[in-house]
């Protein structure tokens, strides 16, 4: 609750500065001002109350209620942006062309700046629904067979999500072929008690070998046992700092929980993958699927994991304020090869928070596991 009293202040913040920018261009009255500053701290309220609604309500109210509120979350982001980047122009244009200065807290520069970030956040809205597939191969003597897996992470399943966003998404995952889909967490962000339908769908994805699942940070927040539920209903064989083996095709599949928090739990994952690694055979080839693309130089690479499938940083999810983001992850998304090791990391299928992806598009992954005859001995 701290993490979304603290979003709500941010918000506050963001939409203080954008009416106070949006008085000094369009010329506001102080009791025309005040007005608009009760109708913001509303707007806060408002956004507030989302997170603060009981999840028995049903979907039919809580759905509007999140897309307006962080459908406005979004909008206003992009106008706190841009207002800033037009205060600063303002600032310099005073210093160098004071005569142009004025042009820049003009109704004209307001009107330009609200242009821009509805035009963002369209292209924002267009961008969180274009779902793009990355591909790699690795190779192994270790290998069995030829196996295709599809790494899903971050898909967020709760009151924004949209029907026809999952569909796309489990049809794009079964055009794959793929032998294994591996869930890499975050599949669950809110309601889950009404995530069924949803989770019927994901079922159609049907991959050969199975569907193997770890829980994310947001599957914690929202309880253990309502998100291996929703696992459950979509068939999905949940690890929780475990093991799976598929003898015939050489493989084994590892899957560490995420620690539930914030802040560094670099040294809590790496334990758990320590743990995990343990129970395993390196005579097969191992997948980890750890939800933080974290611990992989500390712990996966050192026990010997050959690919660490990871989500959670989203690529930031919207530019530029992704730049923070990658503040707290050095690996922000794509594919990391080090040491005969592989990394990869999706940007995730969904979205958290605002509706939106800019400069961020949503993907899938591919990774083809070739075998690869062993060395002559001698």
């Amino acid at each position: 609750m701290r993490f979304y009293l603290i979003f709500t202040l941010i918000f506050m913040l963001m939409l203080l500065v954008v009416l106070v920018q949006a008085r000094r261009q369009s010329g506001l009255s102080r009791r025309a001002f005040a007005f608009t500053l009760l109708g913001g701290l509303l707007v806060s309220l408002f956004l507030a109350s989302t997170r603060l609604m009981p999840e028995s309500w049903p979907m039919a109210v809580a759905r509007p209620a999140w897309w307006l509120g962080y459908g406005v979350f979004g909008l206003v982001a992009y106008l706190f942006l841009f207002q800033v980047l037009l205060l600063l122009a303002e600032g310099g244009a005073r210093l160098g062309l004071p005569d142009k200065a004025p042009a820049l807290r003009s109704r004209r520069a307001l009107f330009a700046v609200t242009g821009m970030a509805l035009a963002t956040v369209a292209w924002g809205l267009h961008e969180g629904g274009a779902l793009r597939v990355l591909s790699r191969s690795m190779t192994s003597p270790k290998l069995k067979r030829r196996l295709r897996l599809v790494l899903v992470s971050d898909v967020h399943l709760g009151a924004l999500t949209l029907e026809s966003r999952v569909r796309n998404l489990v049809d794009l995952v079964r055009a794959q072929n793929a032998d294994l889909v591996l869930l890499a967490g975050d599949i669950v962000n809110d309601h889950p008690n009404f995530l069924q339908p949803f989770a019927a769908m994901l079922r159609e994805m049907r991959p050969a070998l199975g569907m193997f699942g770890v829980f994310g940070n947001h599957e914690r927040y929202e309880g253990d046992a309502k998100s291996a539920q929703v696992f459950r209903w979509a068939g999905a064989n949940l690890l929780r700092n475990g093991v799976a083996t598929l003898a015939e095709a050489g493989v084994q599949i590892l899957g560490v929980d995420d620690p539930g928090r914030s802040g560094d739990v670099t040294q809590v994952i790496a334990t758990e993958i320590l743990g995990v690694a343990a129970q395993s055979d390196p005579a097969y080839f191992r997948i980890l699927m750890n939800h933080r693309p974290q611990a992989w130089r500390e712990a996966a690479q050192p026990a010997g994991i050959e690919l660490m499938l990871s989500g959670h940083t989203h690529r930031g999810q919207v530019f530029p304020f992704y730049l923070v983001v990658h503040l707290f992850h050095e690996f922000m998304g794509g594919f990391y090869a080090e040491n005969g090791k592989l990394l990869a990391v999706s940007a995730g299928a969904g979205f958290w928070g605002p509706p939106l992806r800019v400069l961020a598009p949503p993907d899938i992954m591919v990774i083809d596991l070739l075998p690869q005859a062993a060395p002559a001995q001698g």
